[in-house]
């Protein structure tokens, strides 16, 4: 009998569930031990602190190859204390912390402010700060460059950084002391920021984000230049 079969046709599976298509694992930050991936830490060291008469933890991740943290644990602590006593009330966990390959490129950030972070059995809230690797350029895709991240792209111009715009990249080269800079004196000040709104009415992420930046920007005001 003939053989009526043609190499050539399109397998009516192709580029389908059936062939597999779209069967890969998703791209997106693993959980362990059904934590938050920001809960999984490897430990280096626990360090305990004073602010302004307030007991203050500090754990220090270990890091890994080409990263480092550009502010200590003393810049950490001298910046704080131009904080409002009762601004830190509730607020005594601080994390040092080295992020992982897939969350720096899906979850890239100089720190984060955690409304519930569990740390040997208690519930708090925490403000992490993380490593960074100054070899490596932060790159973002943008079709469209917003008022809103210009004005940041500006400020990271202030402090250090240098932008490059490449068609539709912008690519951020930054050093430890440009790093230093937007952590130390904006980054955590604006979570505190996020902490002191948890006591009060603020409504909306944008207002939210609005409200952090402007105490970020008071608190700066009160802390001396270098």
């Amino acid at each position: 009998m003939p053989n009526h079969r043609r190499p050539t046709k399109r397998n009516r599976n192709a580029g389908t569930k059936k062939s597999g298509f779209k069967r890969q694992s998703p791209f997106t930050i693993p959980a362990e031990n059904q934590l938050p991936f920001y809960e999984n830490l490897n430990l280096q060291a626990t360090v305990q602190k004073k602010i302004n008469g307030k007991r203050v933890t500090f754990l220090v991740e270990k890091l890994t190859s080409g990263y480092s943290y550009a502010c200590t644990i003393d810049d950490l602590c001298r910046v704080l204390t131009y904080c409002p006593v009762e601004d830190l009330t509730g607020l005594s966990l601080f994390i040092l912390r080295q992020p992982k390959k897939k969350e720096t490129i899906l979850s890239p950030c100089w720190g984060r402010f955690v409304y519930e972070f569990n740390y040997q059995g208690t519930v708090q809230p925490a403000i992490i700060i993380e490593a960074v690797n100054p070899a490596k350029e932060i790159v973002v895709k943008v079709s469209d460059v917003s008022l809103f991240f210009q004005r940041e792209l500006d400020q990271l111009g202030k402090e250090g950084h240098e932008i490059r715009r490449i068609g539709k990249k912008v690519m951020v080269k930054s050093s430890l002391q440009s790093v230093r800079s937007t952590q130390l004196y904006r980054t955590v000040l604006h979570e505190v920021g996020h902490h002191v709104q948890t006591k009060r009415a603020v409504g909306s992420y944008l207002e939210k984000e609005v409200f952090a930046d402007n105490y970020a920007k008071q608190i700066r005001a009160l802390i001396p230049d270098e």
